[in-house]
């Protein structure tokens, strides 16, 4: 790749009949797991229906006012950046099956890590207006990462994502490249150092990922990414689950109301659930969670 050529991610927007029949055609399924392999990347352009981002997108934006205001709302990699860590709303009406289910990405990342994936981590960062970037890293923070696919990320934006908007920044192919990243004990995740980007950069550069509104992107989790400014004065949320091998070892939940327990349709998903009462108080804008692989 030439060093001033753009990076170009695999996009695949879905057929109508695939839309109806909620099953990949074979051709679609070796497209998507050839990205996944080379690239640790994928983007569905048309996996949700927009209403329902619509709807999303409303009912949290008050809550991110909310919790911007908050000094004990976590920021990612410091205030400068203008992203906060907003847990998804706790409501029976704004759980969607093609946003936490989508049965799209489960027979994708089913073939890269094996039958019943476990969705063990669900929540969202908000981007307000800002200047400052996010460092390069790695959303792990522990040694002896495996070396193998073992968990992808299922990222959403619920408007579409520009450049202006703060889309996030992506470096293809890093996901099967050696663990070179620092540990960041503040954000609890790996930085990469500047001599080991420069070297990759030279190969393939990092990029930010503009998307239409419906799109999915599915990542694996040991590929490098940063979150970019919000240029805008709207903020921008985008939704992040985590859905890891059957034989992961882990404790991490997440978080739904009871209301939903039983009607929902979870497909081939395994949820690893702590229901709670309607009414809960979810909006807290921590970021407490642990994903490293238990012994």
């Amino acid at each position: 790749m030439s060093p001033n050529s753009t990076p170009s991610p695999t996009q695949i927007t879905l057929t109508p009949t695939e839309l109806a029949s909620k099953r990949l055609t074979s051709h679609t399924l070796q497209k998507a797991l050839s990205a996944l392999h080379n690239d640790g990347l994928l983007v569905l352009t048309n996996a949700i229906d927009p209403s329902h981002l619509d709807s999303l997108n409303t009912r949290m934006l008050p809550d991110a006012y909310t919790l911007y205001n908050k000094q004990s709302t976590h920021r990612n990699f410091g205030n400068g950046t203008g992203n906060i860590q907003q847990e998804p709303v706790c409501e029976k009406e704004y759980i969607f099956e093609d946003v936490l289910a989508n049965p799209f990405t489960v027979s994708i990342i089913e073939c890269m890590v094996g039958p019943n994936p476990h969705l063990r981590f669900y929540s969202a960062n908000t981007a307000f207006k800002a200047t400052e970037r996010q460092p390069v890293h790695v959303d792990i923070d522990y040694e002896n990462m495996p070396s193998f696919p073992f968990a992808f990320c299922v990222n959403v934006t619920l408007v579409e994502a520009t450049p202006e908007n703060g889309a996030t920044e992506v470096w293809l192919g890093t996901h099967s490249l050696p663990d070179n990243g620092t540990l960041d004990s503040a954000s609890h995740v790996k930085r990469l150092t500047p001599e080991t980007l420069e070297e990759r950069r030279k190969v393939s550069p990092g990029f930010q990922l503009g998307l239409p509104k419906g799109a999915m992107v599915i990542r694996d989790l040991r590929l490098w990414h940063a979150g970019r400014p919000n240029l805008t004065d709207q903020p921008r949320i985008m939704l992040v689950s985590i859905l890891f091998a059957e034989w992961y070892r882990s404790n991490q939940k997440i978080v739904l109301p009871r209301s939903l327990q039983g009607n929902f349709d979870w497909g081939r998903l395994v949820p690893c659930v702590e229901w709670v009462d309607d009414g809960f108080g979810y909006l807290k804008g921590g970021h407490e969670h642990d994903l490293s692989l238990l012994p």
